[in-house]
């Protein structure tokens, strides 16, 4: 049953009225249920589920995800993307907080996440969102309660699911322990990824789809879209200029995101960081979106053509021209400079004092740099 819009707040008083009576788990029983219009919109086109109200938080407050750290982090999070409390609904897998013998917060039991399945189904129909954002494993679980599926956390993070005539967007918890699993920079990442497919007032966001030119399977479809655009807003770039450009905005993209644009692994050459397929696609897309002439032999790529449409998101975009504004006008020896001044950079040739031949060593790859990844490293 779907509630129309406009009797929702009158089945909402029913809702809280059962809450409210409600016995069924013994060590619960008595404790606050963390339901009310505190929660959020009634309306709101997204809804949050969280695993139980924290001891420190919502059980003081009444007030799900706030109050304590992981209350902090979610707003942050939420105020990332532009989003406010006031727009969303919040809720929990189970309604009240779950104490172990010794009064700290406890994983609430199965029986338990069953006993309150049915006040979650009767929040979801009531409010029936667009998208449901579940927040860490128990939360994601407590879902096969209402309707079973064979969802993991750690293989669909961030992803848009279907699931029971609605959609899913599995994410970590923000709690402070939850942090060993998903860091703050990835989380923001995966909040931007939600802002992109969902408004908590107006729904689903159109997914345009744009049309590009045929991509050999071998190329990094990314990557393209980060070299035509980069070549598009400077009309004439060095090859090793175009390098160094794409690994300032992988760089940055990696400290903000916790993830590559690109995702491509740039390896420590002579010159600085390198991309070993650049020179496949610089073969492949001569003389269709730039053109190649040779300045005291070393290549210089030149715009050709405004038809090839980039698949960039608008966050991915306004990062390659925020890069390419920055360094404009930098020459080939600035840039190199401006390459070694990365942390990553910084390391290996630190290494390399030391007498370690560094030649090769991956800088960055995807979701990883030299720094999280070298074994030598001495802590």
């Amino acid at each position: 049953m779907i509630v129309p819009q406009t009797e929702r707040n009158r089945y909402f008083d029913y809702l809280l009225s059962s809450v409210v009576n409600c016995d069924i788990c013994d060590r619960m029983c008595n404790r606050k249920k963390v339901l009310s219009l505190n929660n959020g919109n009634l309306n709101s086109k997204v809804v949050f589920i969280a695993e139980a109200p924290g001891r420190l938080g919502a059980e003081c407050t009444g007030i799900p995800l706030y109050g304590d750290k992981t209350g902090e982090n979610f707003e942050m999070l939420l105020g990332n993307i532009g989003w406010k409390r006031e727009d969303v609904f919040i809720t929990n897998a189970i309604l009240c907080n779950p104490q172990d013998a010794n009064g700290n917060n406890s994983t609430p039991t199965q029986e338990e996440i069953e006993n309150c399945s049915y006040y979650l189904e009767m929040t979801l129909e009531l409010i029936s969102p667009d998208i449901i954002v579940t927040l860490g494993v128990k939360a994601l679980e407590a879902l096969k309660a209402v309707k079973d599926h064979n969802y993991a956390l750690k293989d669909c993070v961030a992803e848009k699911l279907s699931w029971n005539g609605r959609f899913l967007f599995p994410l970590y918890h923000m709690s402070p322990r939850a942090a060993i699993h998903r860091n703050t920079a990835k989380q923001r990442s995966d909040f931007i990824i939600l802002s992109h497919i969902v408004d908590p007032v107006r729904g689903l966001k159109t997914q345009t789809v744009k049309t590009k030119q045929s991509v050999n399977m071998n190329t990094n479809s990314t990557l393209l879209d980060m070299v035509a655009m980069i070549i598009s807003e400077v009309k004439t770039v060095s090859f090793f200029k175009l390098t160094k450009l794409l690994y300032l905005i992988d760089y940055n993209f990696y400290k903000e995101f916790g993830a590559s644009m690109s995702g491509n692994v740039y390896l420590r050459m002579q010159d600085g960081p390198w991309i070993p397929n650049l020179r496949n696609i610089a073969k492949e897309f001569e003389n269709k979106i730039f053109t190649t002439t040779y300045v005291k032999k070393k290549p210089v790529l030149s715009h050709k053509s405004n038809d090839y449409v980039n698949g960039l998101t608008d966050e991915q975009e306004k990062y390659v021209k925020a890069i390419v504004a920055k360094h404009v006008n930098s020459t080939d020896a600035a840039m190199k400079i401006a390459a070694y001044r990365t942390a990553p950079m910084r390391y290996i040739l630190e290494q390399e004092k030391t007498g370690r031949n560094m030649t090769r060593i991956p800088v960055l790859y995807k979701d990883t740099s030299v720094l999280d990844v070298d074994k030598e490293i001495v802590v």
